[in-house]
């Protein structure tokens, strides 16, 4: 069963604070998108990455990239939905029924080559998965207390789910004009119910939107 990367670069960084985008900006000597395409690239259940770039990023990455025979670069949409279609889209004449998609913010630069097996494994057995922290508390308002028996999680990246499920998904959100999903779990639940195999997260997986984001785990994992 072959395994796609699909890397969502085509943020532009307005929050983040600095001259550059925060993909190109530089930790450790290295540009921060060259970490989570290094785990993808180096990762053994990987067959193949693309990247999912704006225009304005596009010629950039292609520079980052030019001796990565493995990484394909195809410019996205105005928003993360549109994107990840594009994504699709392009894979259709390539990608099996069964294949996995493993789709990832460009912005969780420091996940682990473990976290990564873990969920393709487990989307090859269960047909789909994400990671979850659970750090969040569902409070109850009306009766103003804290609901023990219920929880809610914070969805990180990469989630995973088989070619034909994903495509089928975007295609009717495409032709019934159904947007502002956040990511590919909210699509795959609004769509038809799915319910996605999840899998323990990392803190060290934090998606960088400021700076003061990337200061939080430089320490630990650089």
């Amino acid at each position: 069963m072959k395994t796609y990367g699909v890397i969502l670069a085509a943020g532009d960084s307005t929050r983040f604070d600095a001259e550059v985008n925060k993909l190109f900006y530089k930790v450790n000597g290295k540009e921060l998108v060259l970490y989570p395409v290094e785990t993808f690239l180096d990762n053994n259940e990987i067959d193949e990455v693309l990247i999912v770039s704006s225009k304005l990023n596009k010629s950039a990455l292609e520079k980052l990239f030019t001796e990565h025979q493995s990484v394909s670069i195809i410019l996205g949409g105005d928003s993360r939905q549109e994107s990840e279609y594009c994504a699709l889209q392009y894979l259709q004449d390539r990608a099996s029924d069964n294949c996995l998609i493993a789709i990832h913010d460009a912005a969780r630069s420091f996940m682990s080559s473990e976290l990564l097996t873990s969920l393709v494994n487990t989307a090859k057995e269960h047909g789909s998965a994400a990671p979850y922290l659970d750090n969040s508390k569902f409070y109850d308002i009306e009766n103003d207390e804290i609901v023990t028996h219920k929880k809610i999680v914070d969805i990180q990246t990469p989630q995973i789910y088989k070619y034909k499920e994903l495509f089928e998904c975007y295609s009717f959100l495409s032709k019934n004009n159904i947007t502002g999903m956040v990511d590919t779990t909210e699509s795959m639940f609004n769509f038809n119910k799915y319910e996605t195999q999840v899998v323990r997260g990392e803190e060290n997986n934090l998606k960088i939107t400021y700076k003061s984001d990337l200061e939080i785990i430089e320490k630990a994992v650089i």
